[in-house]
Order: C-alpha cells, then structure tokens, then sequence
C-alpha cells in the first residue's frame, strides 16, 4: 500500500509542467563528478582499502557515465576532458587515495562547467518557504515530515533515505548536492529525479529547504549573521550554493567560535534570508574564484597550471582594484599581497605533504591552503568594504597621481638640473622632446584603452617590467652620476664636451620618455579601472587627478630652483645619489613585475622590504639590485682612479663612463 502511495505522490509531481534545459548531458556530466567528489571517501579509506565494494563500483561507474556523456554531448571539443576521466577512472581501479580523487574529480567537473558554460547555481535567491512545500509534497513520504527519515523496512525500500534533520547525515551535503540528485536521481537507490517535474528554481529552493532541516533557524538570525560574516564566510546564497556544512563549520571552528556560535552561525545560513549575490564575474569576486581553482589544479598534480592561474587572479582581477582598496585601507592591500606571494611560494616550493596521496590534513612548505585560506579571508573583507564615495574616489585618483608620477618626475628634474648646470640647455630640450613625447603617447593610450583593458595583466606586467629595466639600463649607460663622485669640474667638463653631444642627446631623450610612458602606461590602466569601479564619481576622479598633477609639478619646479642656488658639486652629488636610487629602484620593480608573471624564477630571501626603493624580499630582486650597485661602485672608484692618474680632463678628454 505504501509503495502505491509514493507512486502516486511521484506521478502527481511529475505532472507538474517544466522547462527543458539544453546541455543536460553537460550537466549530469558535472553532477556525477559532484557524488565522486564527495562520496568516494566512503568507499576507500586512506590506506587505500576498500571501505564498501557496493560504493567502490557505484564510483568507477559514475566517472565512466560521466565520460561518456562528455564524449556524447560535447564530441572533440570535450575530449581532452573525458581522456583525463579515463586516467581517473584507472586511478580509481588502483583504489587511489580519497584526497587525489576528490580534487581531480573536482577539476574536471570546474572545467567542464568553466569550458561550456555550465551553470549549476541559483540564479535568484532561493525560496525556503516554497522549499518546504514541495518538499511535503515530494519528499516527505520517504524522508520523514521533519527530515527523520522511517526505517527502510517500513518503506519497503532495498535502501535507507537519509534523515536530512540529522547534521551528521548532511554533514558532507551542500545545496548544489541536493539539487544535482533531486535533478538526476540517485543511482542503485529509490530515489527519482524530478528533472522534468520542477523546474531549476524549485529545485534550489527545495534544496536549501532540506539543509534548513537540520539547523533550525536560531532566534537571533542576525546575531548568527554577524558571527558568520566576523568569520569571513560568505552569506550571499551563490557562494554558499557550493558550501558544505564540514566546510563551514570547519572555517566556523577556524576562526575561534565556540560549538554553541558555531551552530547559531550555522543556522543563520542556512535559514535565509540570503544576500544578493554579488557580481562574481569581475573584480575581486572573480580573483577569489580563480584561487579555488588554483587551488583544485595543485591538488590535482598541475601545479604550473595552479601557478598561471594565480597570476592571472592577481594582475587580471585583483591589480586594477589596488588604488581604490589602497587609499582605504593601506594595510590590508599590503597583506593581501603578502599572502598572494605566500601562496605563490608554496606552489613553487612541490607537492609537500598537501599533493595528491600526501597528508591533506597537515600544511608543509609546499601547502598552499593554509597561506590560501588566510588571501580568500583578507579578499572577502575587501570585497565586503563597499564603495567609499566621492572622497575615495579623490583620495584613490590622487594616491594613483602621486605614487606613479614621484619617480619620472624625480628623473627628469635631476636630468634638467645636471644639463642646465653644464650649461648644455640644447640637450636640455632633448629631455622636454622625451616626457613631452611620452604624455602624447600617454594620450593615444588612453585612446586605446579600451583594447589595453583587454589585454592580459600578465602582458602589461611584461610591458611595465620591460620599460623598467630598459630605463635602469639608460641610466645606467648615460653614467652622469658616477663621474659627479670624482670632481664636479671635471663632470661639468665632461657634460660640456663629449658625454651629450648627438649619440648622448638620443640618450636623454630615451630616458625621459621611457620614464615618463611606464608611469603614463600605469596610470592609464589604473584610472580606467577606477573610473568603471566609481559610477557617478568621474568628476572626484579628474579633480584628484588634477591635484596629483599640480603636486608633481610643484615638486620638479622646487627642485630646479633649489639647484639653481646650489654650487655644481653639491647639486651633482645629489643629482648622483638620485639617479643611483631610482636605477636601483626601478631594476628592483622591473624584476619584480617580471616576477609576478612568472618569467623570473622567485625565492623568497628573508622579511625585509622597502618597497619605496623597489627592494622585495627576494633572492632575484635583492641580488639584481646588489649587481647594479656593484656596478656604480666600481665604476665610480675606476673613474676616479682615471681622473687621478691622468691629472682631470684635458683638451675636451673626460674619462669614459661605464
């Protein structure tokens, strides 16, 4: 009698008119890697022993369905992802460890989703109220009124339902879980799949229903809001989509709350009300999906894959927003990257005992998930500052002004200040030619930015790094302050003689536009990116800007007429020590953008930056850095050894510059 009621109650749902969705293949492709991911762990254990034969088989035939229906829908764009389903599935057969399973499991179902827009999360905020409606009507017969679930034998049923109202029972269960089996049914089990009886949102809004039943709503739900939020969890409905209740109440315990606040938090989340899902397409949202995916490929065993994606998380995602988030909060920007670098390091240091078959529990020097968990905690708090107004937007446009405009203007004022004191102002113009030269080619960037918008941030790193080093280098060729070190009368001759006649003027030329267009590059990207993350602020952005500009111009005009007043050696000597700072400021910046994308290799050496003079704490940045000085030491004592033994410049002759 009781098999003829469930009939019945299913018939009844599954007259309920639905919506065919395209890509269902897809779809069920990604759902069966979702039970892998999740179910595999119970049927082998750590050592590799087979926990449940019954379970064993369900997974190989899971992942082999999964493949096939791949192959059927997808044809060759999809193959390259059903031969890596077959390497798992013989992964699988050798009873290969829980933790490599479930992340390659993982990785390939994100990539079938990422590669063919597979979308298995909420689009509007689910219903729980409706959620358990249905759920009366299709769920309760076999899984109780109130989520306890009556004995099998009651059912008449080869296999027992789970009580959703027993936390243990769900424990592993998120509501993407949920709504892939009640979508799909469960293999070998009683249970249907109500594709064609409910539609996408009645499916969310059931499964978020089913997960409420073993937390009931707690009487403070903001309370158990702010608890969550204080944690750094997410409470828009999207992000918890994929959320287990282990996850969350791991990250819960993480950060210090007790069982009782762990649960009320709990509760709160999955009791809705729910957030606004935020844009999860842009910004900052988008660098930390990009670090679970890194973090899904490096324990899959592709850690250079791991790598690339967590450069792009930082300069495609993060970067554009860094001055907004700077003139904010200084600090948290500068922790932020901390913790990219952290990251970065791990993924170079090997698999260390979190690969694939090593202790997933226990975080070594080659772990990225504990320096990862700390960036997606920092990311959230960013993300959930908010916009700041009219005043951040000025604040940010000025910090950007300012920041990227010290060093070219500092260039190009002690450049100015040694011609005209040599008395070489015809050279002199060749600087004007140079900065004037890069603000127009600034302009026409600006133009263009649109398609610069576009680019990868690795490619503008390369660009930036590149016009760095290529500046340091012009410095270092043009060697003006070396000689100052000797005799300012003998650099004056030098100046006005033989270093800046025509190959010299190119040089200076050289130096001020590649100065002045690395800073213009920069500031371009970086005021677009402010300008889309500030609707309605463009007028705070241009008057930031406006006194960024007027700052920079006061600084160079102060520095020539200090220089006016100063004796030539002084005014070289200073000129020297300037120009020798900013050659070592910008090899260090030019090795660290280059670092970033990964075309130099990064060690990190010690905890001691200064990030004003381009100094990281790094083997390759700090080494190159040590090379240039080394380079202007020498140079200078060897000139001044050549002045002494040749009694100073004579008859137009100086001493060459290294």
């Amino acid at each position: 009698m009781l098999r003829l009621i469930l009939i019945f109650t299913l018939s009844v749902v599954a007259a309920i008119p639905a919506r065919a969705q395209p890509g269902q293949s897809l779809r069920r492709a990604v759902a069966l890697l979702d039970y892998v991911a999740g179910d595999y762990p119970r049927a082998v254990g750590p050592a590799g022993e087979v926990l449940s034969p019954d379970e064993f088989a369900e997974q190989q035939h899971f992942v082999s369905e999964a493949a096939q229906e791949l192959r059927d829908e997808a044809g060759a764009q999809g193959a390259d992802l059903a031969e890596r389903l077959d390497a798992l599935l013989a992964r699988i057969g050798s009873r290969a460890p829980p933790p490599e399973v479930t992340a390659k499991a993982r990785a390939v179902r994100d990539e079938i989703a990422q590669r063919f827009r597979v979308v298995l999360l909420p689009l509007r905020p689910p219903d729980v109220a409706r959620g358990a409606q249905l759920y009366a009507q299709a769920c309760a017969a076999c899984h109780g009124a109130d989520g306890h679930a009556p004995a099998k034998e009651q059912l008449e049923l080869s296999t027992q339902p789970p009580s959703f109202a027993a936390p243990d029972e769900v424990r592993t269960l998120s509501p993407q879980r949920i709504f892939s089996a009640s979508t799909y049914g469960i293999p070998s089990t009683a249970m249907p799949g109500f594709e064609e009886a409910l539609d996408d949102a009645s499916r969310w809004d059931l499964a978020y229903f089913v997960l409420a039943l073993a937390h009931p709503a707690p009487a403070d739900a903001q309370r158990g809001l702010r608890l969550a939020r204080a944690a750094m969890l997410p409470t828009d409905y999207r992000e918890l989509a994929t959320r287990s209740d282990e996850a969350l109440l791991a990250q819960l315990a993480g950060a210090g709350l007790s069982p009782r606040d762990q649960e009320q938090a709990l509760g709160a989340l999955r009791a809705g009300p729910f957030a606004e899902a935020r844009d999860a397409s842009t910004g900052i949202a988008e660098s930390r999906r990009e670090l679970q995916k890194a973090l899904g490929q490096a324990a899959a065993g592709d850690r250079a894959g791991a790598k690339r994606t967590l450069i792009s998380a930082y300069l495609d995602h993060f970067e554009p927003h860094e001055p907004r988030l700077r003139a904010r909060d200084a600090q948290l920007v500068s922790d932020i990257e901390r913790e990219f670098l952290a990251v970065r390091v791990a993924l170079d240091g090997g698999p260390g005992k979190g690969g694939p078959g090593g202790d997933a529990g226990k975080g070594g020097p080659g772990d990225p998930r504990p320096p990862a968990a700390r960036l997606d905690a920092l990311l959230e708090k960013a993300d959930v500052r908010g916009p700041g107004g009219a005043l951040i937007a000025f604040v940010a446009a000025l910090v950007i002004a300012l920041r990227e405009g010290v060093e070219a203007a500092l260039l190009v004022a002690a450049l100015l200040a040694l011609l005209r004191k040599a008395g070489r102002t015809g050279d002199a113009r060749a600087v004007h030619f140079g900065w004037a030269a890069a603000l127009g080619a600034g302009a026409l960037t600006w133009w263009a930015s649109g398609a610069l918008l576009g680019i990868s941030g690795a490619s503008r790193e390369i660009v930036e790094g590149a016009l760095q080093l290529v500046t340091a280098a012009l410095l270092l060729y043009a060697s003006h302050w070396l000689l100052a070190a000797a005799s300012a009368r003998r650099l004056v001759s030098f100046l006005s003689t033989r270093t800046l006649q025509a190959g010299s003027a190119l040089v200076v030329f050289g130096l001020a536009f590649a100065a002045i267009y690395r800073e213009m590059f920069e500031v371009v990207l970086f005021f677009r990116g402010l300008l889309l993350e500030s609707p309605g602020e463009a007028s705070a952005v241009a008057l930031g800007a406006v006194v960024g500009l007027l700052a920079l111009v006061l600084l160079v005009a102060a520095f020539q007429k200090v220089g006016r007043r100063l004796k030539p050696r002084p005014l070289l000597l200073s000129c020297g020590v300037l120009l020798c700072l900013l050659a070592v400021l910008m090899v260090g910046n030019g090795v660290r953008a280059l670092q970033e994308v990964g075309l130099v290799p990064l060690t990190v050496w010690g905890g001691f930056e200064v990030r004003a003079l381009g100094v990281y704490a790094t083997r390759e940045g700090i080494l190159s850095q040590a090379i240039v000085l080394l380079v202007l030491v020498v140079s200078a004592l060897w000139t001044g050894l050549r002045g002494g033994q040749g009694g100073g410049a004579t008859n137009g002759r100086a001493p060459a510059a290294a």
